[in-house]
């Protein structure tokens, strides 16, 4: 059994920062994204123009909040790697408060750039990929699943009547180096979405500001369906699962405004805490009730 190894190491900055005053969610996953060049570089793939690591699905939990300043490493593992796919699992170590401050588990797959179809890693690969293969550690906490209908379309999203959330297009410079959207952009797609779809059942920024209260996301499940590149329209159609105790879960179907087909769904949890004690705190009253008519059911 290998170990893991160190992938990044950053400090956030203040334009990482959003108006909850902690790194935004789309930072994190930048930071993951160069976990897997690293391990390409690792796996002795970056001799191989034409191959590249293609994310199938990303869990982030969240765990503590960093700040303006805080330095950073993050280390990287392989929970397990197949013929043509690998799962890592990264940490993020917030050095200055001594705190795991996100982890990620990450679904990827060898493909060929040009067709995105897969392909098989070189022997090579297996081997050096043996020195940081780890078990997953003890306190790993169970995914957390919402039930979703086997169709995530269009006409599902009427159905139940989703909420138009995030849209917009695709920029160049929304792009990896391969040309498809970056993971952090992705992410912030999907951080404008959550606001949209707070704003319908009550969670606005004035609501916020009234009641001393901040939000933050607990963990996001994505699976990634399709890829999507620059000059692409993206719309997204969202939805409230439940709010009760601490916590509020919603997801996303995000589609290609063009083609009408799902690109990627997103399941998020996310909570709220006092902005001054930065503790979390019982949804209030109030607010479910505002919510309640905003809620799914499949």
């Amino acid at each position: 059994m290998g170990a893991m190894t160190p992938t990044v190491r950053a400090n956030v900055k203040a334009w990482e920062c959003d108006v909850m005053e902690h790194m935004n969610v789309q930072h994190y996953l930048a930071r993951s994204a160069e976990t897997v060049g690293q391990l390409e570089a690792i796996l002795g793939l970056s001799t191989e123009p034409k191959l590249a690591l293609l994310h199938r699905t990303e869990r982030v939990l969240y765990m503590r909040e960093m700040r303006n300043g805080d330095s950073y490493t993050v280390y990287t593992g392989i929970f397990s790697m197949g013929e043509s796919t690998l799962t890592t699992f990264s940490e993020t170590h917030n050095l200055d408060a001594n705190t795991i401050a996100a982890r990620f588990v990450i679904d990827l797959q060898l493909v060929n750039i040009d067709t995105c179809e897969p392909v098989p890693f070189p022997e090579t690969a297996h081997r050096k990929a043996q020195r940081i293969i780890i078990e997953p550690p003890e306190d790993l906490r169970p995914k957390q699943t919402l039930v979703q209908p086997p169709q995530r379309d269009l006409a599902t999203a009427k159905k139940y009547n989703l909420f138009d959330t995030a849209c917009g297009t695709i920029e160049p410079w929304e792009c990896d180096a391969r040309g498809h959207l970056h993971p952090r952009f992705f992410m912030s797609r999907c951080s404008d979405a959550v606001t949209h779809l707070q704003r319908q059942y009550g969670l606005t920024p004035a609501y916020r500001k009234k009641h001393g209260l901040g939000s933050a996301a607990l963990e996001y499940n994505i699976e990634f369906h399709q890829t999507l590149k620059a000059g692409d329209a993206l719309m997204t159609k969202s939805g409230l699962r439940d709010i009760s105790g601490k916590t509020q879960r919603f997801f996303h179907w995000l589609m290609n405004a063009a083609s009408g087909q799902t690109v990627a769904t997103v399941e998020t949890t996310g909570t709220l805490f006092d902005f001054e004690s930065r503790k979390s705190v019982p949804i209030p009253d109030d607010l479910r009730a505002m919510a309640e008519h905003c809620t799914v059911e499949f």
